[in-house]
């Protein structure tokens, strides 16, 4: 059993819940969750917020009065052909960061951070170029944290709402399957920096990503998606 106690921003996504259940049912970790929908199942205490970024004040005093060890940030949009470019890049990127720094100011230093990365950051492609630099530059951001600790977590495509549009990837997973894999991390992370992926064939396209040019990369995935 852990002692930890988690946080999940983004409480009401398909990940998230199955986060919350996973954890509180194998790992005996207390689950609190952050979210613009109203959830309590599987959750020892909640917040329910209007809006990520006028509410960071806010979460950053549940953070803080709720004792939190461990933060999961689950915030993520896909978008459609690159569109819209704004809510794309905020969504990844700005309020992942500046929510960062909101608990920072009120909760202690030694928090673990884990943010959702994708193999997209990898080498953003035509298809999805806004959306693959959002995470490349939150991936970046985070290497650069001065405090705390934190995983990057690279996953492949999740079957979710925010995917159910998009043709299944190779090596797709289930949320339940993603959620184990992010729990494990947290649970063995002993470094300031950890880099995690949800299976092994994706770790093994992410750096093979890096290696093909991205004409080739662009040809072979309209062909096959």
């Amino acid at each position: 059993m852990s002692n930890k106690k988690l946080c999940l921003i983004g409480a009401s996504s398909d990940l998230g819940l199955a986060i919350a259940k996973t954890a509180t049912e194998l790992t005996g970790m207390e689950v609190y969750g952050i979210s613009r929908k109203d959830v309590k199942e599987n959750y020892k205490k909640t917040l329910t917020i209007l809006d990520y970024e006028t509410s960071d004040k806010e979460i950053g005093e549940f953070v803080k009065e709720n004792s939190i060890s461990d933060v999961i940030l689950l915030n993520g949009f896909t978008g459609q052909n690159n569109q819209p470019v704004e809510k794309i890049v905020k969504i990844n990127f700005s309020i992942p960061i500046n929510l960062i720094k909101c608990i920072e100011m009120n909760a202690k230093n030694n928090i673990t951070y884990t943010v959702i990365s994708s193999l997209a950051a990898a080498k953003p492609r035509k298809k999805n170029y806004v959306y693959g630099l959002s995470k490349y530059i939150l991936e970046q951001s985070i290497r650069n944290r001065e405090y705390g600790k934190y995983i990057i977590f690279r996953a492949g495509f999740i079957r979710t709402k925010m995917t159910k549009d998009h043709k299944p990837a190779p090596f797709a997973k289930e949320p339940e399957e993603v959620a184990e894999k992010i729990l494990n991390a947290i649970l063995n992370n002993k470094r300031k920096l950890s880099i995690k992926y949800s299976s092994f064939e994706i770790m093994l396209l992410f750096y093979a990503f890096k290696l093909i040019p991205l004409s080739i990369l662009n040809a072979i995935e309209k062909r096959v998606l």
